[in-house]
């Protein structure tokens, strides 16, 4: 099948736009094409405490940096239903998003490299979180960024909306990612039983749109990670060998008035018995991050924009000779100046580790992005 596209010729820019958390906007006369370009970027100081022991003495150590600045690129070309997004880290250095994306009606079909479908907390922007950053249990359980195919379909169920989100994907991650035998099969559903949240609020953690009626959400997600190597599946380090890893996990999102409550659970397991690496001795090296873990946040948005939230979040790894037990208790305090595209943020965390030295970390930070 042949696909012509001629016709197409160079238009002159009919609209320009700007506008804080909309960036800059770029329209041709023939409306064939539309380009957004917005960036942002977290200015960031962190303390930690370790606590000492019977061997070592207790530090204070302090950490003043960028650790994220963004350019993004979105917009459409041909035809409304073609989408484009590109994401680009300047502080490290690499593509997150490089994603075409066809639209129609309630169906959208994405070709390239982007979020998959997992966890709440990970499918929630870090420029739209209520604390400093993401979890602990965000960190070890996370199905984060992928390469591959994606199909997203959207439906309605009486008064409830439903999505439904599936994903086959490499596996291997967008960085360091190697050749491998495995792929990886990813589906999500998620239930809002009391309509749409304002805003598309249910991917946003504060409700700066003061919710008029409750809203809540439910959401359940499964993915197999088969022949992987890096030892949380699509994020972490290659650790020498191979497993197929199953991550199964859950939340619930509730918003009212300025109130929010999110609990999210996962698990991650080995299903073929090679969760340890051996080295020549047959003696066991490292192993696959497996177990469980769950992160509960809840936070009020005062009429003033400011916002008390707080945090507990665990992780419990399977093998705690190569993986830490870790609590953490997290009080937050925010300032939205322009909702999320100006506050201030800060928190302080007591982080108990079962097997080390416990910590007080402190965090301070100010987002910026139009």
């Amino acid at each position: 099948m042949l696909v012509c596209l001629g016709g197409v010729k160079a238009q002159e820019i009919k609209n320009l736009s700007a506008q804080v958390g909309k960036g800059i906007q770029f329209k041709t006369e023939d409306d064939l094409f539309y380009l957004k370009f917005s960036t942002r970027f977290q200015s960031r100081w962190d303390f930690v405490h370790t606590e000492g022991n019977s061997t070592t003495e207790s530090t204070l150590e302090n950490k003043a940096w960028i650790p994220r600045a963004r350019l993004k690129f979105d917009g459409y070309f041909i035809n409304k239903s073609f989408v484009y997004k590109i994401e680009y880290d300047l502080a490290n250095g690499y593509v997150r998003d490089a994603l075409f994306k066809y639209k129609k009606n309630n169906i959208e079909l994405w070709f390239g490299q982007g979020k998959l479908p997992g966890n709440r907390e990970r499918v929630v922007s870090s420029g739209n979180l209520q604390l400093v950053n993401r979890s602990i249990f965000n960190t070890n359980y996370t199905l984060d960024r992928d390469a591959g195919v994606q199909f997203h379909h959207k439906f309605k169920l009486g008064n409830a909306i439903v999505y439904d989100r599936w994903a086959v994907t490499s596996g291997s991650g967008i960085r360091n990612n190697n050749f491998s035998k495995g792929v990886s099969l990813t589906g999500k559903l998620e239930v809002l039983p009391l309509g749409e949240f304002k805003s598309k609020g249910h991917y946003k953690s504060a409700d700066l749109s003061r919710e008029e009626t409750p809203k809540i959400a439910f959401a359940g997600y499964a993915n197999f990670n088969s022949n992987a190597y890096k030892d949380r599946g699509q994020v972490g380090s290659d650790i020498g060998g191979e497993a197929d890893l199953l991550n199964i996990g859950g939340d619930f999102l509730l918003k009212y008035r300025g109130y929010s409550l999110l609990v999210e659970a996962g698990t991650r397991s080995v299903t073929d018995d090679n969760e340890f690496v051996y080295d020549e001795n047959d003696i066991a090296v490292d192993a696959f991050y497996t177990g469980y873990g769950a992160n509960v946040q809840t936070g009020y948005v005062f009429k003033n924009n400011w916002e008390l939230s707080g945090r507990y979040a665990f992780t419990k790894p399977n093998e705690i000779a190569f993986h830490d037990e870790i609590t953490d208790y997290t009080l937050g305090l925010s300032k939205y100046i322009l909702g999320n595209n100006f506050k201030f943020q800060g928190d302080v965390t007591f982080r108990d580790k079962v097997t080390g030295q416990n910590q007080i970390i402190t965090r301070l930070q100010m987002e910026f992005q139009f």
